[in-house]
């Protein structure tokens, strides 16, 4: 009977074993994980800090290119006959423009990635992140008003040079065409939350 016991005791204290071990390697594998978790997350963080000082460096860049470009275009614009002599600088300068933009978003191809519905457990990270998405909104809906304020002038010019031809009965004022974008064409909305930053004048 004791001999009976001994195994039975033996058996059991073997199982706990086991389960001891189990345990333990679990455990120790999920306190791994949770640390590659961790450590994985602090490298996105990191990246993001960096990345985000080049962005906001590049959307200061365009807000000043915008002052210079909005100033050129209210000159250009300011007279319809010379809306001919000045088009090809100020189409060459729109196209500059959009470059900048291109620039921007090139520099954010990161942030886009990790930023946009995610959330990290640094607040500074999603602060960065948050007014990534605003300021990069912001970049490319500006642009687009400012172009589509462009094209308005160009149509109110076309509508002007053609009553005035008619009224001379030849062709003396050419129509101009409207400047269309390589890229950025449309507003945007880039974490759908039905907001399109930039898109009416600030």
């Amino acid at each position: 009977m004791k001999r009976e016991y001994a195994k039975l005791f033996s058996f059991i204290l073997g199982i706990a074993f086991i389960l001891t071990g189990v345990i333990f390697i679990i455990s120790t594998e999920y306190k791994e994980k949770k640390q590659d978790k961790i450590n994985e997350e602090n490298k996105i963080i990191d990246e993001i800090f960096n990345i985000y000082e080049v962005f906001k460096k590049k959307t200061e860049e365009f807000s000043n290119k915008r002052d210079e470009v909005n100033t050129e275009v209210a000159d250009y614009i300011s007279y319809y006959t010379g809306m001919i002599d000045k088009y090809d600088s100020i189409v060459a300068t729109l196209e500059t423009y959009e470059t900048m933009v291109k620039e921007v978003e090139d520099t954010a191809v990161y942030l886009k990635d990790h930023c946009i519905k995610n959330s990290y457990s640094s607040i500074d990270a999603n602060t960065k992140c948050n007014s990534y998405i605003m300021n990069y909104e912001k970049v490319v809906n500006t642009f687009v008003l400012d172009i589509e304020f462009f094209n308005s002038k160009i149509n109110e010019y076309n509508e002007w040079a053609a009553k005035e031809n008619e009224e001379l009965k030849i062709e003396k004022y050419q129509s101009l065409e409207k400047f269309v974008p390589k890229v950025y064409k449309e507003y945007i909305d880039i974490n759908n939350d039905g907001t399109y930053l930039g898109r009416t004048s600030d």
